[in-house]
């Protein structure tokens, strides 16, 4: 029986229990049970209406003595046939089995005897075979259902995280049928889902009978199949234009789908629409380039650093500054490479600090940098904290180059110094004038009784000569008053002609008869055929005047004062050497001659303006001034003054007193 059960068992591998074979086989079981105990009641539990339709079998009707047999009771519930006389089966129609249940021998023989023709019979330990195969079918089709239901669900649940994503998802297969899509996609594609799944999905994208490749359109799919099978999630950026022709932006992601065989059979497709995200990158990459040329086109150096003093931000103001690229500061990182690090921890403190100003802000504060190549330079930082979410990430320094202003403020500061020193040599110069001019009277007084004595005693002639030197030193120091006077003379700014050797010879004879020009040989050499200069004779005077004294006092009053004078006809020049003997001005002294106020003569002698002074004289008149130091000794100024200087009517006098007065 256990062997006959087995081969039963094996035999129901297939879809449906197979009781006949031969050629009954595929006929429907018309089945009449006889016995209606607790076995009936359990078959016919166990046969519904589903299995009754996949085993093919249909029960006809049920046979007992006893009305209240369990199976009796369940087959009327049912709406079966039941009876209580066995003969009554025997006429059911299509009737061609009899699953005998009782195991009653005499039943069985009765039922063997009576059974219409064709009509088979299965006895109660047949009907035992019949039901295991039955259960393993009953098994088979719950596992069935099982496996179907968790397919569902697995299928349900799957769709609703796809309908949760905020992408576009659409499942094809291998001949472009979608296979299912995402409520974002039917949303944005404005669709069914009718109209979607089922079809092609260059039908449902892009309205073609045929695919995007035939039309010469791209197709990720096609296109890079091989790509996706070796990477296994391939990402590629792709933009087109709507129907109002405006372009947009999508970020399209595929990836494979195998069975598990590991075919591939689908291709999940997962895009969205980025446009607005690269609109905002595009302006926000827009911005970022005005940024940087804003920052780059400042004059002012700018750094930003971050808190542990690394260089993210040097422009080019920072460049010309420094004197490094951003390139090597980049590189090397650091502030310290030109900001004092013990500075720069200052000011973080104050920075940090409400005690110097508004928290987080630096007020403009003087310091040096250091260049490339280690020059200290003046500058003033403005700083401020850079802080995101409350939380310090950096901080950005201006600094700007205080060089060109200390210079100006500088010349300020020597322009009102010499203004009020101006002032105080005009005065001198108005004092000079009055001295001057109340010596010839005394003088005149002296001439006169002098020719008065000489006249009574001309019957002397010892005493007349000495009368006579009264007279010719007396004459003499008029000259002089005379000479101081027409220097003093308000002139400063009066435009004449006039010739450069009467110039020269004037200036001499101011200075000749000094005690510092007694042991100096003066010679000098002026082209008579000269034209005649154009300037302010009274400055001009000052400057030459200036160069005589300033030979003399390097001379220490004995040596050689040389002067030449020519004209350059080719380029319309006056050109004027001035040289002396003397030691030459010392090497760390050539760069400041010229500067206001820089004097190499002992306090009390000079003010350092002569050489200045001259300069803005000579600038005013369109000229220039040089000096050499020959390796033989001495200093040889030389001097270009134009023939004629067209903008030299407009300008003013150098000083502002009311008498130009001479500068040692």
């Amino acid at each position: 029986m256990e062997q006959t059960s087995h081969n039963a068992r094996a035999d129901l591998e297939g879809e449906a229990l197979q009781i006949r074979r031969g050629t009954q086989t595929g006929v429907p079981l018309h089945v009449a049970i006889v016995g209606g105990g607790k076995a009936c009641s359990d078959l016919l539990h166990l046969l519904d209406a589903e299995r009754l339709s996949r085993l093919k079998i249909k029960i006809l009707g049920v046979f007992d003595k006893s009305p209240e047999a369990p199976g009796i009771r369940y087959a009327k519930g049912l709406d079966l046939f039941v009876t209580d006389r066995l003969e009554d089966l025997f006429h059911l129609q299509g009737l061609n089995l009899i699953i005998e249940l009782t195991g009653a021998a005499a039943l069985q023989n009765e039922i063997y005897a009576k059974r219409p023709a064709g009509v088979s019979v299965m006895d109660h330990k047949a009907a035992r075979l019949l039901w295991d195969l039955i259960q393993i079918e009953a098994a088979k089709t719950d596992l069935e259902q099982k496996h179907q239901t968790i397919e569902r669900k697995s299928r349900e649940q799957t769709q609703l995280i796809l309908d949760s994503l905020p992408y576009r998802i659409m499942v094809v297969s291998m001949d472009m049928t979608i296979e299912t899509v995402n409520r974002t996609f039917l949303k944005e594609y404005r669709l069914r889902r009718d109209e979607a799944v089922g079809k092609h999905c260059y039908e449902v994208k892009y309205g073609l009978d045929k695919p995007c490749a035939d039309y010469g359109k791209s197709c990720s799919v096609t296109e890079r199949l091989d790509e996706i099978k070796e990477k296994g999630l391939i990402s590629n950026f792709r933009d087109y234009k709507d129907e109002h022709g405006e372009t947009h932006f999508d970020v399209v992601t595929l990836a494979p789908i195998y069975d598990d065989q590991g075919h591939l059979v689908h291709l999940l497709e997962a895009s969205r629409d980025v446009t607005e995200r690269v609109r905002l990158e595009r302006e926000a990459q827009r911005s970022r380039t005005f940024f940087e040329k804003l920052i780059q086109s400042i004059v002012d150096g700018i750094v930003v650093v971050d808190t542990k003093g690394n260089v993210l931000i040097f422009n080019e103001g920072m460049e010309q500054l420094t004197g490094y690229s951003a390139a090597e500061i980049m590189r090397k990182g650091h502030l310290a490479s030109f900001y004092d690090i013990e500075v720069a921890k200052e000011n973080m403190k104050k920075m940090r600090s409400d005690q110097f100003g508004p928290y987080g802000k630096l007020n403009p504060t003087s310091m040096t940098i250091k260049t490339k190549e280690g020059e200290e330079i003046p500058v003033t930082l403005s700083a401020s904290l850079i802080t995101i979410d409350g939380k310090e990430v950096g901080s950005v320094g201006v600094f700007t180059d205080m060089r060109e202003f200390l210079k100006i403020r500088k010349e300020l500061e020597d322009a009102n110094i010499q203004l009020i020193q101006s002032q105080k040599i005009a005065s001198i110069g108005r004092m000079a004038a009055g001295v001057a001019h109340e010596i010839n009277n005394p003088l005149s007084g002296i001439l006169i009784y002098t020719e008065l004595l000489k006249e009574s005693l001309k019957e002397r002639p010892e005493v007349l000569k000495d009368l006579q030197e009264i007279i010719d030193q007396t004459l003499r120091c008029k000259t002089i008053a005379s000479e101081l006077l027409e220097f003093s003379r308000k002139s400063a700014g009066k435009i004449s002609f006039f010739s450069l050797d009467d110039l020269i010879s004037k200036c001499l004879a101011l200075l000749i008869n000094k005690a510092s020009f007694q042991n100096i040989a003066v010679t000098t050499n002026i082209d008579v055929n000269m034209p005649n200069l154009t300037g302010d004779m009274s400055q001009l005077q000052q400057v030459f005047t200036n160069l005589f004294i300033n030979a003399a006092d390097a001379m220490e009053g004995k040596g050689r004062l040389h002067i030449r004078a020519t004209f350059d006809q080719g380029r319309s020049l006056f050109v004027i050497r001035v040289a002396d003997t003397g030691p030459g001005i010392p090497q760390e002294c050539r760069d400041k001659i010229f500067d206001i106020f820089f004097t190499t003569k002992p306090a009390g002698k000079g003010t350092g303006l002569g050489l200045s002074v001259s300069q803005n004289i000579l600038k005013i008149h369109g000229g220039h001034i040089a000096f050499e130091c020959p390796p033989e000794g001495g200093t040889v100024f030389t001097v270009e003054l134009p023939l004629s200087h067209p903008g030299l009517a407009s300008e003013g006098a150098v000083f502002i007193g009311e008498e130009p007065v001479f500068i040692e």
